[in-house]
């Protein structure tokens, strides 16, 4: 009975610590966004640029480990265009996510107030919105529509995203660059010769609290 009472109160010592030292970060950046999309033997891709900002809570657990999980929203926006002589057609997306990372992060100390670190692990993602304004013109007369993308039920909200990156700290500054590979097949119609998914790219900044 001692030894459990002891164990369970260095548990709680090991925790408080953690808890003490625990470290919120505020940052936001940019992100660059790319979606394939595969219909059998036939590939095409698409480009979107939008920003984050968001908030992680780093807890360290031993040594230079620490354990990182955040809440972040996301937007995306791309946008084509095409002319064919009097006719002409253009096309906007806008697309605004909320993200959950759990990042697993390793630190090592360069001097007293600069350190490198690495990071890696899944983010879960939410569709919050995905709509697409379509314009055309011929002739001298146009119109315009706004589609939402969720309405098909060929375009899936969520995603799992497993991510890895590297970034340094500079006193209460922190800047990091990292590639997330979507691991979900967002496209959810009833052809199984079908596959859309989205990796990206992001820079950003943050102050660590």
């Amino acid at each position: 009975m001692k030894k459990i009472i002891a164990i369970a109160a260095a548990a709680a010592m090991l925790f408080a610590a953690s808890e003490a030292s625990a470290q919120v970060i505020v940052g936001a950046g940019y992100v660059n966004s790319t979606t394939t999309s595969k219909v059998s033997d036939n590939k095409a891709s698409s480009d979107a640029n939008g920003f984050y900002v968001g908030a992680s809570y780093n807890i360290p657990l031993v040594g230079g480990l620490g354990l990182a999980p955040g809440l972040y929203y996301e937007f995306l926006g791309s946008s084509s265009k095409k002319d064919a002589g009097i006719f002409s057609a253009a096309g906007t997306t806008t697309e605004h996510y909320l993200n959950i990372p759990v990042m697993v992060n390793y630190s090592f100390g360069l001097a007293s107030d600069c350190s490198l670190f690495a990071f890696a692990g899944p983010t879960l993602e939410y569709g919050l919105a995905s709509s697409t304004k379509l314009e055309a013109s011929a002739g001298g007369i146009s119109g315009e529509k706004t589609v939402n993308n969720y309405d098909a039920d060929e375009y899936g909200r969520f995603d799992c995203l497993l991510g890895l990156g590297v970034g340094f700290n500079i006193k209460a500054f922190q800047v990091k660059v990292g590639y997330d590979f979507g691991m979900v097949n967002r496209y959810t119609g009833s052809s199984d010769k079908a596959s859309l998914h989205r990796n990206q790219v992001h820079l950003g900044v943050a102050y660590v609290f």
